[in-house]
């Protein structure tokens, strides 16, 4: 089958799926916003809709995503089940909470506030007037066994105060892991690393915890001993044993392994020990002491923290899973930059985090499609200087971009029976490579 067809096969079947949650009244103008998110890559509602062929009037679309009978929960948790679905079944999934800031110019833009700026950046104050969002991120196992990670909801913290980020994250993490069939890990850095958010994911349900988690925390974390036998003498017995010193941490035996991370081959310095954190009411946990050395520079990296509530991994597996936390990052950048929050302008929270959700479900898709189709991508066609190259998601946007410009994709939604059918462009031909379509 041409490429062409695959991909509105796949399209047709996916954005069939996600009309179940949507309203019948709705369908047929969340199909048109969600085509316009595949094939505009800029965060602006109006770029959206001028990228397709539109059936309504352009208030009939800001109406809806203003309308509250479209769930922005339910779209996430349906964009859960369908990437669990569509990609082969884990063993266990990995979730990644963190936090952005963006920058603005007016204290009118909704959750606009004064905040610290922990990046430190030059030619920057250390308190700037930015929006906070709180990221979850699924990171799941393609068919080539590569680590790739989906945004699955970006929720806006309230501009007062800092402890409105944590109680984003526990909720979060209770409105997704029950429809999640198989364990979830938790990959997040030393700010989420909170007993409030930890110590819910450790209770047991049933015969398991409803989580583990792998974090990174301060050097200075109070690690104990096991509590000493008791003995015959009165009073109660001690919950807690001693603390490990520095002297003992530097005592512990080294290794030195070649561990693929962030990308490359490195060599890692590790120590770990099995103890009990205080933070966490004496809960075990692996710890591990890492440092990265430095090629460039010829030195070892600071020397960071992990703890990990598995205690029955290595250290070498802990640090090669916690540097699945970094995906979260590019997700950062592209919400920033190609997928322009810093231009959107809706003045409600839930209006603007109902059209991010549109945008992560869009977003995921053309991943999803660069995973599954890159054997007949027509790279030629599109970008022949990067032949031999992995096909990106970056890639597949711009395919999409040149292929269904101005298609008016609300034709393509049947009202009796519920599903969409991808509409084909005119110019398409039954060849394995479409020719390129002509601009003016």
């Amino acid at each position: 089958m041409p490429f062409h067809r695959l991909v509105a096969l796949r399209l047709s079947e996916w954005i069939s799926y996600f009309l179940t949650v949507v309203p019948p009244r709705s369908r047929r103008s969340f199909v048109e916003l969600l085509c316009g998110c595949l094939i505009s890559p800029e965060g602006w509602v109006t770029r959206a809709l001028s990228s397709i062929s539109l059936r309504c009037h352009w208030t009939t679309y800001y109406k809806l995503l203003e309308r509250a009978s479209l769930r922005t929960q339910a779209l996430a948790i349906t964009q859960v089940r369908w990437l669990l679905q569509s990609l082969p079944k884990p063993l266990i999934v990995e979730l990644v909470v963190d936090d952005t800031m963006v920058l603005r110019h007016s204290t009118k833009a909704p959750g606009a506030a004064i905040r610290f700026d922990h990046s430190h950046k030059h030619n920057r104050p250390s308190y700037v007037l930015a929006q906070n969002w709180v990221g979850l991120a699924l990171t799941l196992r393609t068919r080539s066994g590569k680590a790739i990670s989906f945004p699955i909801r970006l929720r806006l913290v309230p501009s007062t105060g800092n402890t409105h980020k944590l109680k984003i994250a526990g909720a979060l993490l209770r409105a997704f892991i029950p429809h999640i069939p198989v364990p979830v890990r938790l990959l997040t850095d030393a700010w989420f690393m909170r007993r409030r958010l930890l110590l819910p994911l450790l209770r047991q349900h049933g015969l398991q915890p409803a989580g583990q988690f792998i974090g990174q925390v301060r050097k200075d974390t109070v690690l104990l001993r096991d509590p000493p036998p008791r003995t015959s003498q009165r009073g109660r017995p001690r919950i807690y044993g001693n603390k490990y010193t520095v002297e003992d941490m530097a005592a512990l035996p080294t290794e030195i392994v070649s561990l693929d991370l962030y990308g490359k081959r490195q060599k890692v310095r590790l120590q770990s020990i099995i103890a009990n954190a205080r933070f966490l009411n004496g809960h075990p946990v692996r710890a591990v002491w890492s440092a990265i050395y430095d090629e460039k520079h010829h030195r070892w990296s600071p020397t960071r923290l992990y703890l990990a509530s598995e205690t029955d991994l290595t250290a070498s597996e802990i640090v090669v899973l916690y540097s699945n936390r970094w995906q979260i990052e590019p997700i950062f950048h592209n919400l920033k930059r190609w997928w322009g929050i810093h231009n959107l302008w809706q003045q409600k929270r839930t209006v603007l985090e109902r059209w991010m959700q549109i945008r992560c479900i869009a977003w995921s898709m053309v991943q999803l499609l660069a995973e599954t189709l890159s054997e007949d991508f027509p790279m030629t066609a599109v970008a022949p200087w990067r032949i031999a190259t992995p096909v990106t998601a970056g890639l597949m946007a711009q395919w999409l971009h040149l292929q269904f410009l101005r298609v008016p994709f609300w034709k393509g939604y049947d009202p009796k029976s519920g599903k969409f059918q991808c509409p084909a462009p005119a110019f398409w031909a039954d060849t394995d490579d479409p020719p390129r379509k002509k601009v003016a």
